[in-house]
């Protein structure tokens, strides 16, 4: 038998060993726990690169491109510059890997305004189709948003620069028509292009319908803005059958003597009569009392237009508040957008299209990852994700690829 070591420091008793050996020999699940452990930190998922995900879906569609074989870095660094609010010349200036300035404006002039147009809805899905399934029903939003164009404004039927109320010192707007799916959780834009002069409402609202209806989608509700409360959209509407809720234009006698009263009421109303181009329309009336919101007090009339639902007053009321949701997409749009002075509205649309590429991945990321484990329907867990977190996982991507420069690189002496 071995002598027993005296080291105090490196001494174990016998019957402690024994103990421990046994442990081991006869419970492996400790060290098979130990494995899962190491095996489950080992296969920990790191983080996507969403900003190649990005770039593959703008370089699918290369009719867009002015050259047939896309230049990665120029595109890759106008998302970046989107997640770090800058402009691509600036970004050029501070990054390595990237060509100057002035070639990447060059080749961002020579995109196609044509085939952005007629690509933008495909790529837009793409973005955003894990969130959406053929045969569901889900509320639409229309509307148009309007960037502000400083410079000598075009009269032309064609031009992409158009007049409206004054905003942020100007009158002269590029302008975007939009669709949106406005659901909670399924805020997906599948429709954007900008707007012309020579366009009409009505027309751009049929091809948006025929969007949907080529998507396999159904029309639970559509909701309008002010602006489209017209006899010809409204009579599309009806003869298509399609469920839609538009605010009323409070104009004429006939008009206004029936949006008055103390309580809430349906009735109907025969826009443009004793003409060819006569509608009838059933309007809800909804009485709200003010109660010092905003400062005001009394009440006030919210009639809408309905058809193809239901025309409680507190239904419809609760239905239109999901219109917004196509409101916020403009401010989440500007927040993930680069930053540009340029009067090219090619470039212009090209980070317009970006910004919503981005908007809608984020929205299918939320949509995997964050919903809850719960028989039932699907929640969500909005604020788990955010869009500024998700544009830092994208502007950590593109670090690996662009390095920041050194001062000694940029400085002058």
């Amino acid at each position: 038998m071995g002598k027993i070591p005296q080291d105090p420091e490196n001494f174990v008793p016998y019957h402690i060993s024994f103990r421990y050996a046994y442990m081991f020999i006869n419970c492996p699940y400790i060290v098979s726990k130990s494995k899962k452990s190491l095996k489950k930190e080992q296969n920990r998922e790191e983080n996507p690169d969403y900003s190649d995900n990005i770039y593959q879906i703008v370089t699918a569609h290369r009719t867009i491109l002015p050259y047939a074989k896309p230049d990665p870095s120029i595109i890759k660094a106008c998302i970046a510059a989107s997640c770090c609010g800058t402009s691509i010349s600036a970004y050029a200036l501070h990054h390595h890997s990237l060509p100057s300035h002035t070639s990447c404006l060059t080749y961002l002039h020579g995109l196609d305004m044509d085939e952005m147009r007629k690509q933008s809805s495909d790529m837009l899905l793409k973005a955003g189709n894990k969130v959406i399934r053929p045969g569901q029903k889900y509320a639409f939003a229309i509307d148009k948003t309007q960037d502000p164009y400083y410079g000598k404004h075009d009269d032309k039927p064609d031009t992409y620069t158009g007049g409206g109320k004054r905003k942020a010192s100007t009158n002269h707007f590029y302008t975007y028509f939009t669709m949106s799916i406005v659901d909670q959780g399924h805020h997906i834009t599948l429709f954007s292009v900008p707007w012309q002069n020579d366009m009409k409402n009505v027309v751009s609202i049929q091809k948006c319908v025929e969007l949907i209806h080529s998507l396999g989608l159904k029309i639970r509700s559509l909701c309008l803005d002010r602006e489209f409360f017209t006899a010809s959209i409204l009579r599309y509407l009806q003869q298509s059958w399609i469920p839609h809720i538009i605010p009323v234009k409070k104009h004429g006698k006939v008009l206004n003597a029936m949006l008055k009263g103390r309580a809430s009421s349906t009735f109907t109303y025969t826009m443009k009569k004793g003409t060819k181009d006569s509608v009838d329309l059933v309007i809800t009336d909804c009485v709200v009392y003010m109660m010092g919101k905003h400062t005001k007090k009394g009440l006030e009339h919210h009639a809408f237009v309905v058809f193809g639902m239901s025309t409680s007053p507190r239904n419809v009321r609760e239905i239109y508040r999901h219109r917004f949701a196509i409101e916020s997409t403009y401010r989440l749009r500007n927040s993930v957008r680069p930053r540009t002075s340029t009067r090219d509205e090619k470039i212009r649309y090209f980070y317009t299209l970006l910004s919503f590429i981005i908007q809608n991945l984020w929205v299918s990321e939320k949509w995997i990852r964050c919903a809850r484990q719960k028989p039932g329907p699907k929640v969500i867990e909005k604020n788990r994700l955010s869009l500024e977190y998700f544009s830092d996982l994208i502007r950590e991507n593109s670090e690996l690829l662009f390095r920041l420069k050194r001062m000694d690189e940029i400085a002058l002496t």
